[in-house]
Protein backbone atom coordinates (compact mmCIF):
# COMPACT_ATOMS: atom_id res chain seq x y z
CA UNK A 1 0.00 0.00 0.00
CA UNK A 2 1.72 3.21 -1.27
CA UNK A 3 1.44 6.45 0.64
CA UNK A 4 0.94 4.48 3.61
CA UNK A 5 0.38 7.22 7.27
CA UNK A 6 1.36 5.91 10.37
CA UNK A 7 -1.87 7.35 12.00
CA UNK A 8 -4.02 4.64 10.14
CA UNK A 9 -1.51 2.06 11.84
CA UNK A 10 -3.21 1.29 15.31
CA UNK A 11 -6.58 1.44 12.79
CA UNK A 12 -4.72 -1.92 11.44
CA UNK A 13 -2.97 -2.99 13.50
CA UNK A 14 -6.19 -3.54 16.40
CA UNK A 15 -8.14 -6.18 14.26
CA UNK A 16 -4.93 -8.23 13.30
CA UNK A 17 -4.50 -7.88 17.16
CA UNK A 18 -7.58 -8.79 18.23
CA UNK A 19 -8.06 -11.65 15.66
CA UNK A 20 -4.30 -12.81 16.73
CA UNK A 21 -5.89 -13.05 20.11
CA UNK A 22 -8.32 -15.78 18.81
CA UNK A 23 -6.77 -19.26 17.69
CA UNK A 24 -8.28 -20.94 14.38
CA UNK A 25 -9.88 -23.12 16.18
CA UNK A 26 -11.49 -21.31 18.88
CA UNK A 27 -12.89 -19.14 15.61
CA UNK A 28 -14.08 -22.09 14.59
CA UNK A 29 -15.95 -23.28 18.06
CA UNK A 30 -17.58 -19.67 18.33
CA UNK A 31 -19.02 -20.14 14.46
CA UNK A 32 -20.50 -23.39 15.53
CA UNK A 33 -21.70 -22.27 19.02
CA UNK A 34 -23.39 -19.28 16.78
CA UNK A 35 -24.46 -21.59 14.17
CA UNK A 36 -25.85 -23.88 16.69
CA UNK A 37 -28.17 -21.09 18.32
CA UNK A 38 -29.63 -20.61 15.14
CA UNK A 39 -30.68 -24.25 15.43
CA UNK A 40 -29.03 -25.38 12.51
CA UNK A 41 -27.21 -28.96 13.58
CA UNK A 42 -23.59 -30.08 12.60
CA UNK A 43 -23.10 -31.95 9.84
CA UNK A 44 -26.41 -30.61 7.97
CA UNK A 45 -26.36 -28.22 4.88
CA UNK A 46 -27.52 -25.42 6.70
CA UNK A 47 -25.21 -25.88 9.33
CA UNK A 48 -22.16 -26.03 6.43
CA UNK A 49 -24.23 -22.92 4.85
CA UNK A 50 -23.97 -20.50 8.19
CA UNK A 51 -20.35 -21.54 8.71
CA UNK A 52 -19.61 -20.84 6.05
CA UNK A 53 -21.72 -17.11 6.44
CA UNK A 54 -19.60 -16.53 9.24
CA UNK A 55 -16.51 -16.98 7.80
CA UNK A 56 -18.24 -14.56 4.50
CA UNK A 57 -19.19 -11.87 7.03
CA UNK A 58 -15.64 -11.57 8.99
CA UNK A 59 -14.13 -11.35 5.28
CA UNK A 60 -16.38 -8.49 4.00
CA UNK A 61 -15.99 -6.63 7.33
CA UNK A 62 -11.97 -6.55 7.00
CA UNK A 63 -12.75 -5.67 3.49
CA UNK A 64 -14.82 -3.08 4.46
CA UNK A 65 -12.54 -1.61 7.18
CA UNK A 66 -9.66 -1.53 4.25
CA UNK A 67 -11.72 -0.34 1.86
CA UNK A 68 -12.86 2.65 4.45
CA UNK A 69 -9.06 3.18 4.86
CA UNK A 70 -8.13 3.80 1.01
CA UNK A 71 -10.92 6.39 0.90
CA UNK A 72 -10.29 8.57 4.20
CA UNK A 73 -6.57 8.23 2.40
CA UNK A 74 -7.85 9.43 -0.47
CA UNK A 75 -9.61 12.27 0.69
CA UNK A 76 -6.38 13.42 2.65
CA UNK A 77 -4.63 13.41 -0.37
CA UNK A 78 -7.29 15.06 -2.70
CA UNK A 79 -7.53 17.78 0.19
CA UNK A 80 -3.43 18.18 0.56
CA UNK A 81 -3.48 18.41 -3.42
CA UNK A 82 -6.03 21.32 -3.34
CA UNK A 83 -4.47 23.72 -0.30
CA UNK A 84 -1.17 23.35 -2.14
CA UNK A 85 -2.64 24.13 -5.60
CA UNK A 86 -4.80 27.28 -3.93
CA UNK A 87 -4.07 30.65 -4.05
CA UNK A 88 -6.58 31.77 -2.77
CA UNK A 89 -5.55 31.45 0.74
CA UNK A 90 -2.94 34.02 0.17
CA UNK A 91 -3.94 37.89 0.33
CA UNK A 92 -1.37 39.68 -1.38
CA UNK A 93 -2.84 42.72 -1.18
CA UNK A 94 -0.99 45.11 1.07
CA UNK A 95 -2.51 45.52 4.70
CA UNK A 96 -1.06 48.51 5.84
CA UNK A 97 0.37 51.74 3.51
CA UNK A 98 3.81 52.80 3.82
CA UNK A 99 2.82 55.40 6.88
CA UNK A 100 1.17 52.49 8.81
CA UNK A 101 -2.29 53.18 8.01
CA UNK A 102 -4.55 50.34 7.64
CA UNK A 103 -5.83 49.97 4.17
CA UNK A 104 -8.94 47.22 5.55
CA UNK A 105 -11.83 49.08 7.37
CA UNK A 106 -13.09 46.92 10.43
CA UNK A 107 -14.95 44.65 8.51
CA UNK A 108 -12.42 43.59 6.45
CA UNK A 109 -13.62 45.62 3.31
CA UNK A 110 -9.97 46.80 1.42
CA UNK A 111 -10.06 50.23 1.17
CA UNK A 112 -6.89 51.35 -0.65
CA UNK A 113 -4.13 53.22 -0.39
CA UNK A 114 -4.72 56.33 1.07
CA UNK A 115 -2.99 59.36 2.43
CA UNK A 116 0.19 61.41 1.31
CA UNK A 117 2.10 57.94 0.63
CA UNK A 118 -0.03 56.97 -2.40
CA UNK A 119 -0.03 60.14 -4.25
CA UNK A 120 2.35 60.36 -7.02
CA UNK A 121 4.37 63.52 -7.65
CA UNK A 122 3.02 65.40 -11.26
CA UNK A 123 6.44 67.27 -11.79
CA UNK A 124 3.82 69.77 -14.34
CA UNK A 125 1.63 70.24 -11.46
CA UNK A 126 1.82 73.57 -9.60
Amino acid sequence: MYGFKLKYLPIVLLPLTLGGCISPEEQHAMDQDKCSSYGFRPGTDNFAKCMMSQDRQRAEDEQRSLDRMRAQEQRDRERKAARRNSDDDIDTRPSFDRDGNPNFDTQGNYQGCHGIGCEVDNPDAD
